[in-house]
């Protein structure tokens, strides 16, 4: 009788800890998905840390640091036209103070959003539509599950994310006569950029020209960096490459 009641209490106990496993994995799955869906906020201390960091890294991101009052909602509208009206693709700022304020994953577009500008900047230079303002590619983004836990931006919002909004995107080799022709062609390239002249981890800028063996780039983070750069000194560091047209 004895051995009969230890084995079901044996039964209760690993059927309490099944549910118990059962559950923490539930939480851990809800929890990815609020972060995925922009469920989670960071803290006060957590931007002041990070603006800091933004402004020793950054000098051209100064006033934008001091402008800081508080997490922004992302506006409906931004008025762009002055941005559009040199034609082609327009540099934006991922720090500019019209969204830059506003959430993107475990920050602010202002030091976390270059993926999302980026695509914004292809977006209105191809298609002239002032509704994709980075805040705008931003949520939609979150709302999709392009922006990573951890790791800002996922690639896939340059390929498939770019294909919902309207865009043919196309994955590019890494050879100099490939990204030349297709610029030629008036197809902007997005590049993923590893550790070296533009950043320490993972960054995003784009290629809108190409002349005299010189690409020329848009930075979303550093004016200082949107000149002409040859093929030499990009090459090892793109990590990855998209070309687009609209669909």
């Amino acid at each position: 009788m004895e051995k009969h009641t230890e084995r079901g209490r044996a039964r209760r106990r690993r059927g309490r800890m099944g549910w118990l496993i059962l559950l923490v994995l539930l939480a851990a799955a809800a929890g990815i998905f609020l972060f995925l869906r922009g469920g989670f906020q960071p803290t006060r201390d957590e931007i002041a840390e990070a603006l800091a960091e933004l402004a020793q890294k950054n000098p051209e991101t100064e006033q934008y640091v001091k402008g800081f009052q508080g997490v922004q909602p992302c506006p409906d509208e931004v008025d762009l036209s002055a941005d559009l009206a040199g034609g082609g693709i327009p540099l934006l700022m991922q720090w500019d103070e019209r969204w830059g304020y506003c959430r993107y994953g475990s920050g602010l577009i202002g030091y976390t959003g270059c993926g999302p500008t980026c695509l914004a900047m292809v977006l209105l230079g191809l298609t002239g539509d002032q509704t994709f303002h980075p805040a705008y590619v931003a949520m939609f983004a979150e709302r999709n599950g392009y922006c990573v836990p951890g790791n800002g931006t996922s690639w896939t919002l340059f390929s498939e994310g770019a294909e919902k909004l309207g865009l043919t995107a196309k994955e590019q080799p890494l050879w100099e006569s490939t990204m030349a022709g297709e610029l030629a062609a008036g197809r902007p390239i997005i590049c993923i950029m590893g550790k070296g002249d533009f950043t320490e981890g993972g960054h995003y800028i784009v290629l809108t020209g190409y002349e005299d063996g010189m690409f020329s780039v848009l930075d979303p983070n550093r004016r200082e960096n949107c000149h002409n750069w040859s093929y030499e000194r990009l090459e090892g560091q793109i990590r990855n490459l998209w070309s687009y047209t609209v669909s």
